[in-house]
């Protein structure tokens, strides 16, 4: 991974971005790292202003911090982004992970990341290769330190063995990941992950029944549904 140069020029009124490769695509750029006084949660950049992520990370004290390509959070302070507006979906409750999507205009658009990298997802429910990036919480975790950043790669699973997997627990617009061969050890990681199947955005992790590095079933947030109410929230306000 080529070395990164991050400089944030807020006299501009941008944040400014110098890079050894900036035709490359590095997902960790699109990471977010949402911080409030009651759990950790990721947020997706999915346009210059705008910040996909749960509808369940509106939590008290939110931080909104981008650390670039930084892979373990103590290896970069970090900047703390201000915010503008946040969206949580109109059907959302707090008794249901149904619609569990929220959006968040940036104070400052992002304007050296090109949107262009990231694509919505072409098929609702299709059985894919996905990439998960998230960082980790558990300082006992195989021997990691404390907030490192984990990439796994999993295949999504057809809706049929979702449904064996969870029965009525997998709601309308979900799709699931797992069960797979894991580490036993206990861990805990950050959650709102994003699931990148390629370069499409294809869901927002909601819950699990455990760790999604030891092999536990996540369900994910599937966001086939959903572009049209992103496009319109990003086109309107």
């Amino acid at each position: 991974m080529n070395c990164i140069l991050l400089t944030l020029l807020m006299v501009t009124g941008v944040v400014s971005y110098v890079s050894e490769d900036m035709e490359g695509f590095n997902p960790l750029l699109y990471l977010f790292y949402l911080s409030s006084s009651y759990q950790s949660c990721v947020g997706t950049l999915i346009a210059p202003q705008w910040v996909l992520t749960a509808a369940h990370c509106f939590l008290p004290d939110l931080q909104i911090i981008f650390y670039g390509s930084f892979m373990n959070l103590r290896d970069f302070t970090g900047e703390i982004l201000r915010y503008e507006r946040i969206f949580i979906h109109p059907n959302f409750t707090a008794t249901s992970p149904k619609d569990d999507l929220m959006l968040i205009k940036l104070a400052i658009p992002f304007t050296f990341i090109s949107t262009r990298h990231l694509q919505w997802p072409t098929f609702k429910n299709a059985v894919k290769d996905c990439l998960i990036h998230t960082w980790l919480e558990n300082k006992y975790f195989i021997g990691n330190s404390n907030n490192n950043l984990q990439s796994i790669t999993i295949q999504m699973s057809s809706n049929i063995n979702c449904k064996k997997l969870l029965g009525e627990k997998l709601l309308e617009d979900m799709f699931c990941i797992g069960p797979t061969l894991g580490s036993q050890e206990p861990c805990q990681v950050v959650t709102a992950a994003p699931a990148l199947c390629g370069r499409e955005l294809q869901g927002i992790l909601s819950w699990g029944t455990g760790c999604v590095l030891t092999g536990y079933t996540v369900v994910f947030t599937d966001l086939h549904s959903y572009v049209p109410w992103i496009k319109n929230i990003m086109s309107t306000k």
